[in-house]
């Protein structure tokens, strides 16, 4: 079970919600955030305990119940009390590798067949990394008045708003318009797919450097730290130094990185040892040009063929002597 659950601002912006009653708001809120709640959006709705927590009546729940199920936000199986949150797992990211295996685990306690198959569907869809690609063989059907056309109701979302709660209305979306807003940077999902689910804490944080720096900066700095494998605290060291040092554009920061490359190089250059040549028995010495070089090595030659000659000469007199 999770401490936290969160809740997008747009939730207030949100023009359906805001015709709700605020019992309808009150009783969303509850879904999205009570004890029972799930990482993939999938849990048993206990009645008793709402009616206790929400002071409200069996008759009033079950019509709050009906309400969102109509609005596309929920997907109720009466027979076996499981509630499907529509647009949970669009918003609350499994791409860590800590959270998809607890997907696994929780897609073996799903009890309706049409949910355990949504779950698993959003997740291929969203490349979430879950193993389980196939329901169970005991999951039993939904098998009440709500097909599973509700729960494939895409709800509008805007690329540049961060991960959240699924709060926003129901609609239909394109498929051309998905990967344009896929493709924007969102440094709260990007975030939770490269350390994890997003306390409201490190959502305060990340906001203070969006606006000291920018989206894109604070995108690169996350990237740059799950290259290395590090904590989002790494993250945080380079957009300090880049606050320090008054980096303020992806531009500048290019211009840092080229900075830091040369640096590295001629430090690198610096740090060889120079290695001595032995100098040649002739360094320093006057040496013969042209013509007189020439000379001099015919001259050379003559000698050692004129020392060659003594010592032969001084071999054979010295064989005659020993003859006799």
């Amino acid at each position: 079970m999770a401490i936290y659950r969160q809740l997008h601002t747009t939730f207030w912006k949100d023009k359906r919600v805001g015709e709700w009653s605020k019992d309808q708001k009150l009783f969303f809120l509850y879904l999205l955030s009570n004890d029972y709640t799930t990482q993939c959006g999938v849990y048993e709705f206990n009645i008793r305990y709402a009616r206790f927590e929400l002071d409200m009546t069996t008759e009033e729940i079950k019509q709050h119940i009906d309400f969102l199920v109509s609005e596309g936000r929920i997907v109720f199986n009466e027979k076996s009390e499981e509630l499907m949150i529509v647009n949970w797992l669009k918003y609350n990211s499994a791409r860590s590798p800590k959270v998809a295996p607890v997907i696994d685990k929780e897609l073996k306690e799903i009890k309706t067949l049409e949910f355990e198959l949504e779950v698993i569907k959003k997740c291929i869809e969203f490349g979430y990394p879950i193993k389980t690609i196939k329901p169970k063989e005991n999951t039993i059907s939904i098998g009440y008045q709500y097909g599973m056309d509700t729960v494939t109701q895409p709800s509008p979302s805007s690329a540049s708003t961060p991960s959240s709660t699924p709060t926003t209305a129901s609609a239909s979306t394109s498929d051309a318009q998905k990967p344009a807003a896929a493709a924007s940077a969102n440094p709260f999902e990007l975030y939770q797919q490269e350390f994890g689910v997003i306390s409201p804490l490190i959502q305060q944080d990340i906001a203070y450097w969006i606006d000291d720096l920018n989206e894109e900066m604070v995108c690169e700095a996350m990237k740059r730290a799950s290259l290395k494998q590090a904590s989002y605290n790494y993250a945080k060291g380079i957009m300090t130094k880049w606050a320090k040092s008054n980096i303020r554009t992806m531009d500048d920061v290019m211009a840092d990185d080229v900075k830091h490359e040369k640096s590295k190089v001629g430090a690198f250059y610096k740090k060889q040892p120079t290695r001595a040549e032995a100098l040649p028995s002739w360094y320093g010495k006057e040496q013969p040009m042209g013509d007189e070089k020439e000379i001099q090595l015919d001259a050379d030659i003559e000698a050692r063929f004129e020392a060659y000659q003594a010592r032969k000469a001084a071999q054979s007199e010295a064989n005659d002597t020993d003859t006799a």
